[in-house]
């Protein structure tokens, strides 16, 4: 069963420096080609005519939606649970990310492991608070995890991660609550909402149930497209 990939795509977002490679319409060509386009459902979330003649001229016929980021991100997850059976393995991505070959397969691997899958390592991981970072669970330059492997890449249990992830429609069903909760304000909460489903921080020990595990490919095979914190050990500015 083939990945659907649910793409949300905006003129809107916070001014960052990217890989000059890194435009919207070659994210989006990338992903079209690592995921196979007749997978991509395209939202256009606030988007002016240029860019929806790119996606346009791409053979996307996009979704049109002006919702701003966190409802936005809502609407396209409930698209999702109403269009597809709960087997279904669903990757919410963003217009910014770059991917390597492997990452449809390595995702579907990924899934046998956690409830949640990013390909997506983290930076941040690696740099503790007393040396500029923002974590507060890396001391040491490295995070508490487990390690697995599969047959493309090892895999780490992490603390949290962007918007942008795989899972599976029925996991998404059961944790919508948890979702609706820290996507109630202009800009999603996914730190909260990651140490949430975990059991992490402040909610450690107050989960009865099943937690749900959320892990990272090892190295990262996809970047988001800002130039401070893209995944270690690949030359993106080659793609």
């Amino acid at each position: 069963m083939a990945i659907k990939v649910l793409y949300r795509i905006s003129d809107g977002g916070n001014p960052k420096v990217k890989l000059s490679n890194a435009s919207k319409k070659a994210c989006l060509e990338n992903a079209g080609a690592i995921f196979g386009h007749s997978n991509i459902t395209l939202f256009a979330d606030n988007c002016g005519n240029q860019t929806l003649e790119m996606v346009q001229n791409l053979g996307f016929e996009p979704h049109l939606i002006s919702l701003g980021n966190a409802m936005s991100w809502r609407h396209v997850a409930e698209f999702g649970m109403k269009s597809f059976p709960d087997d279904q393995i669903i990757y919410l991505l963003e217009d910014d990310y770059f991917h390597l070959p492997q990452s449809a397969s390595a995702l579907e691997e990924g899934l046998e492991i956690g409830e949640y899958v990013t390909l997506y390592d983290h930076p941040d991981k690696y740099m503790s608070m007393a040396e500029g970072g923002s974590n507060p669970y890396v001391e040491g330059g490295s995070e508490n995890t487990k390690v697995w492997l599969s047959k493309t890449c090892h895999w780490k249990q992490t603390n949290s991660t962007t918007m942008t992830f795989a899972t599976r429609v029925k996991t998404l069903k059961s944790d919508w609550p948890i979702w609706i909760e820290f996507t109630s304000q202009g800009f999603p909460n996914d730190f909260g909402a990651f140490q949430r489903l975990q059991g992490l921080g402040t909610w450690e020990n107050k989960i009865f149930g099943p937690k749900h595990r959320l892990i990272s490919s090892i190295p990262g095979l996809s970047t988001h497209a800002e130039t401070a914190w893209l995944s270690p050990h690949t030359d993106w500015s080659a793609l």
